[in-house]
């Protein structure tokens, strides 16, 4: 096994555990609520984790919860599910996702929030959409792990729980996904086995 995917596997199952622990501890003391993407990662991630990535399809389930939850991260801020203050709405417009980017990068000048909110969103919709369709899906799951781990480290530094929305252990899991070969439900996978047939 490559050195860079061995590590990333040993960080997807550190993470896994961690999140179990806190949830575990959640359960029984805190009672938290968990974001609605946080069991069906824990479970995709778990396999992908336990068969090393070498089951191909596996990595279509973690690959696919990422894509959506920035997706529909992106959608919410611009207003697609309701305004401010609706049930459900987690922010509403881009006013509020800047606030938002203000409070998780509290360390950060107030100058550069707007800039950080709208690469956040720029980067979310990309790497959203690309590992949606399983397109350059090492290149986007190898982003999408630096954004994520870039977002629960700066959550970390302003006090913030990270672990509600497991947001290391969707980086690690993304990480894990730069390392194995395309899911057979990719357009990778399909433009590969064209170019095998054309050649």
């Amino acid at each position: 096994m490559l050195p860079m995917k061995r590590a990333a596997l040993l960080t997807l199952w550190v993470a896994l555990a961690v999140q179990l622990a806190w949830i575990a501890y959640n359960r029984f003391h805190a009672n938290a609520p968990l974001n609605q993407w946080v069991w069906p990662f824990v479970l995709t991630s778990g396999a992908l984790a336990a068969t090393s990535g070498r089951v191909a399809w596996i990595g279509t389930f973690p690959r696919i919860i990422i894509a959506l939850d920035f997706l529909l991260a992106v959608a919410d801020r611009l207003g697609s599910f309701g305004a401010p203050g609706t049930p459900g709405v987690g922010w509403g417009d881009f006013a509020h996702f800047t606030a938002y980017t203000a409070q998780v990068n509290s360390f950060m000048p107030a100058a550069l929030i707007p800039t950080l909110a709208v690469t956040a969103t720029v980067l979310e919709s990309v790497f959203g959409i690309t590992m949606l369709l399983g397109l350059f899906s090492r290149q986007a799951a190898a982003g999408s792990a630096v954004l994520l781990a870039m977002f629960a480290t700066a959550m970390g530094i302003s006090g913030l729980s990270h672990f509600q929305y497991a947001v290391y252990l969707m980086a690690a899991g993304a990480w894990v996904l730069s390392t194995v070969d395309p899911s057979p439900l990719s357009l990778d996978a399909v433009i590969a086995r064209w170019s095998r047939r054309s050649t």
